[in-house]
């Protein structure tokens, strides 16, 4: 059995590349780990110090979410 490939890619961001990130819509962002305190050189401007990310595109973040089954339970009549 093959396992798909997960798209997400882990970058170091700091508040200002973050927020292009985040303006641009393009991207899906998740912290690496909530209680990181060391602080790393970005990944993205290589000049000031941020967070780790899971940076995931957009498209493929709405893909999976798509794919989870849904039940429909129709209401009933009462």
């Amino acid at each position: 059995m093959s396992r798909k490939v997960d798209p997400a890619s882990l970058m170091t961001l700091c508040p200002a590349c973050l927020q292009a990130f985040q303006d641009a819509r393009k991207a899906f962002l998740r912290r690496a780990d909530v209680h990181q305190q060391t602080k790393d050189v970005c990944t993205y401007c290589q000049s000031r110090y941020g967070f780790d990310y899971y940076v995931q595109p957009a498209a493929a973040h709405r893909d999976s979410i798509h794919r989870k089954v849904r039940t429909y339970v129709p209401a009933s009549n009462h």
